[in-house]
């Protein structure tokens, strides 16, 4: 009975051991894991920082002589937004024509964007979405539709101002832009209670950029051709 025992101890203590060695293996390989996603995603963070600098760079000058800004989007970490407030691009009251401050604007301004967006930054764009708003008069349903068609109006102008100046960038500018309206869902306030209708009014021009997903499979893509 006491060999019996003997034996049962030693193997209790072996599979103790084996037991404490696979553990130990698995935690090793835990952290390993964890360390290896931190660094991809610092990598990821840090591509992402750089292309945003790049655009940044690329449409800096432009933007700054129209008066506007180029963001950070706080929804959006991939994203970067140019607001045109309404006294560059306006329509009449009510309706989604273009006025000729409007068409003045983008006849100046989309050239200029899309030749970078669909030039040397063409790999680091994932999208250009145009984003139509309007103040808090009138109900939710009109607002809604207004915002529609004005954004729709803007990438229609868009569409014949690329075709006649950017031609080799029109293709392009079909395949990464789209229309949204937004109605009065993101009304800006000057306080808690205060609309400030004039800045509510506006079109946002969103720059999304590709994630670190998209660009590994396009770099794949590109290898397998």
């Amino acid at each position: 009975m006491r060999h019996a025992t003997a034996q049962g101890a030693g193997v209790s203590h072996t599979t103790t051991g084996i037991t404490d060695l696979v553990t130990s293996l698995a935690v090793v390989f835990i952290l390993l894991f964890a360390a290896q996603i931190t660094q991809t995603s610092s990598a990821a963070q840090s591509e992402l920082q750089e292309n945003k600098e790049d655009v940044q760079t690329a449409l800096r000058d432009h933007i700054q002589r129209l008066g506007l800004s180029l963001d950070a989007d706080p929804r959006d970490p991939l994203a970067l937004v140019i607001v045109v407030p309404g006294n560059l691009l306006t329509f009449e009251l009510g309706k989604s024509t273009l006025s000729p401050t409007a068409e003045q604007f983008l006849a100046e301004a989309l050239p200029f964007y899309v030749g970078a967006l669909c030039g040397p930054l063409r790999d680091k764009i994932d999208s250009l979405a145009i984003e139509g708003h309007t103040d808090d008069q009138g109900s939710d349903a009109f607002n809604l539709k207004l915002s529609q068609e004005r954004s729709l109006a803007v990438m229609v102008k868009g569409f014949e101002v690329i075709q006649a100046t950017e031609p080799t960038a029109y293709q392009c500018f079909q395949e990464i832009t789209s229309a949204a309206g937004r109605g009065r869902q993101d009304l800006i306030y000057e306080s808690s209670a205060v609309v400030n209708r004039e800045k509510s009014r506006r079109v946002i021009f969103k720059i999304r950029l590709r994630s670190a997903e998209q660009r590994q499979l396009l770099e794949q893509s590109a290898k397998t051709l």
